[in-house]
């Protein structure tokens, strides 16, 4: 456990230089409590485990009747735009500031208008979008102007939701909703103390009306008494997410005296424990509700790896293959003879051969992992590289740009560039190195650092994390 130990410590001084001066002040979780709160996850989850389905690699409970909104989401086929930057609540577990209405956004690219906007999704391929914000009534003129667009364009291929607190719906902005073509709406009640009348309201007029809201520890008892009266009214789902801590809410959530643990983010394991209640709830009380508990480790797992598999196939060469998590892999051989390297080349059909790269000044070849094995008798050194990428609105210092053309007069980048390079394996580890790449996790890649680091940018991660 030697890499897993390391990575995780690494993970604990990343939050404690994040957080600085308040580091000391947040309330960690303990090693005790940690194994008791995750028994008491597990005796949950058994004893719900004939009643529930759980998906994406254990990390979405339950997904036995997901919103086509959210099985798009775990599918990497959705677009969040971001319709303005301003809101109009004051939900203390919020986790950035929401200040100024801006322009829209997604993934840090602009749209000033819907052509580009519509433009975008169709280069991408994405299959579903949702308005989010800030709050998208306070610029409801701006949402119908996208919506019209974006039905227009796509027609009934697409499925539109929308985000909101609800303090600003009414029935005939709902209807006007309806009538372009939106076809979910989803209140955040926690914003509103739970209060239900406007998410009422919407039942009938809009097609599909989910309650997604952060399961909050300390108000179980109001969302008990939600779920009930929300599951009467004929609401179609109810999402509950895991709460995380931002440098913006910590303030906030230090009053609360809530109970922190390490991860990539510093997440609330009571708000998980929370969601899971809820989940139990519904199901001894049979109330008719779907509920999907939405934690932080499916959102960082599936939505970043959902994005990066969307931009790679536009960048990857043929010797470079996307990995589960989306990235290019970049696989190379150090050649130890090259007469008997030329033979074994021979040997291959001329569509494999032409997914090879040979450098010979440099004294490697680039291939596809399942060349490795036939070219190992001439390996010395096998050496692997990941590539990330990122949306840019022009290119900078970055070298590895692609441009993808959106209009005549816009264009938007894919900037790339190694996350790992030319990590060094030697050929006795290949066995270890394709089980990872084929999906498998051998007990070694928990003890070599090397192995484990490539662990990470192949495999999505499976089930809830543990607490630390």
């Amino acid at each position: 456990m030697n890499a897993l130990i390391k990575y995780r410590n690494d993970l604990v001084e990343r939050n404690r230089l994040e957080y600085g001066v308040f580091y000391d002040q947040l309330k960690w979780l303990g090693y005790y409590e940690g194994i008791e709160l995750e028994a008491e996850r597990d005796q949950i989850l058994e004893r719900l485990k004939d009643n529930i389905q759980t998906g994406f690699k254990e990390t979405k409970v339950d997904t036995s009747n997901l919103s086509p909104g959210c099985r798009l989401c775990g599918a990497g086929e959705w677009s969040c735009l971001f319709i303005n930057n301003r809101c109009n609540a004051h939900c203390f577990y919020c986790p950035a500031p929401q200040e100024t209405i801006g322009v829209p956004e997604t993934q840090t690219i602009d749209f000033h208008t819907p052509e580009e906007y519509v433009a975008y999704i169709k280069k991408m391929g994405f299959k579903g979008v949702s308005f989010s914000g800030g709050e998208p009534f306070l610029t409801f003129e701006r949402v119908k102007t996208f919506l019209k667009a974006l039905r227009d364009a796509f027609g009934n291929e697409l499925y539109i939701w929308m985000y909101t607190n609800g303090i600003l719906s009414t029935p005939q902005k709902l209807k006007e909703l309806a009538e372009l073509g939106l076809n979910e709406i989803r209140f955040d009640i926690g914003a509103t103390n739970y209060n239900l009348k406007k998410v009422k309201q919407a039942i009938g007029i809009i097609p599909v009306v989910t309650v997604e809201v952060p399961a909050v520890p300390d108000e179980l008892e109001q969302l008990k008494k939600a779920v009930k009266e929300l599951a009467e009214a004929g609401l179609s789902h109810l999402n509950l997410h895991q709460m995380r801590l931002t440098p913006y809410n910590l303030p906030k959530l230090l009053d609360r005296n809530f109970q922190f643990a390490h991860g990539p983010r510093v997440t609330l394991p009571d708000s998980e424990i929370t969601a899971l209640k809820i989940l139990e709830y519904t199901k001894q009380e049979q109330i008719n509700l779907p509920v999907n508990y939405c934690s932080y480790a499916y959102k960082s797992r599936y939505q970043k790896s959902g994005f990066r598999n969307k931009l790679a196939p536009f960048i990857v060469k043929p010797f470079e293959e996307i990995t589960e998590k989306g990235y290019i892999r970049n696989l190379a051989i150090v050649v130890s003879d090259w007469q008997q390297f030329r033979q074994l080349f021979a040997q291959l059909p001329e569509s494999e051969q032409s997914k090879i790269q040979i450098n010979e000044p440099q004294g490697k070849v680039l291939l596809k992992a399942k060349m490795l094995e036939h070219f190992l008798p001439v390996t010395k050194e096998i050496l692997v590289s990941y590539t990330n990428m990122r949306l840019s609105e022009q290119t900078g210092d970055i070298p590895d740009v692609s441009r993808i053309s959106l209009t005549s007069a816009r264009n938007i980048y894919i900037e790339s560039g190694f996350v790992v390079n030319d990590l060094s394996l030697r050929p006795n580890l290949s066995n270890l190195l394709l089980q990872l790449i084929n999906g498998k996790k051998p007990k070694e890649c928990f003890e070599d650092e090397q192995l484990f680091i490539i662990w990470q940018h192949e495999q999505i991660e499976e089930g809830l994390p543990e607490y630390f």
